[in-house]
């Protein structure tokens, strides 16, 4: 537990709450091969969810391999199923690739 504060911490340094989460684009759909639709559903949850209990942070501001160890500890904090942690870490993942203009392998 004590390893996910300085990194929540920095969550919380990171994050824009006047800044918009990005909508989802075709080329985000495009670079990560996930369909439009749960990338939308996945913003949506995150935006709905991941202010709960902490800042919301800007989706590019996080390196993809951080959201994927975080997001499982977060997803259960906000009791998402698995298919929804899915939608939000692809959601997450492709808009840190969209901001960075990034090709996923």
């Amino acid at each position: 537990m004590k390893r996910l504060l300085l990194p929540l911490a920095a969550l919380a340094l990171a994050g824009c709450a006047g800044d918009p989460i990005p909508e989802v684009t075709p080329s985000m759909a495009k670079r990560t091969d996930v369909d439009p639709a749960k990338l939308a559903h996945g913003r949506e949850l995150y935006i709905e969810n991941c202010n709960r209990c902490h800042e919301r942070v800007l989706p590019g501001s996080i390196d993809p391999e951080y959201w994927r160890g975080i997001i499982p500890h977060m997803a259960r904090n906000a009791q998402l199923t698995s298919a929804e942690q899915a939608d939000v870490l692809n959601y997450l993942i492709a808009a840190h690739l969209e901001v960075y203009h990034i090709e996923d392998d």
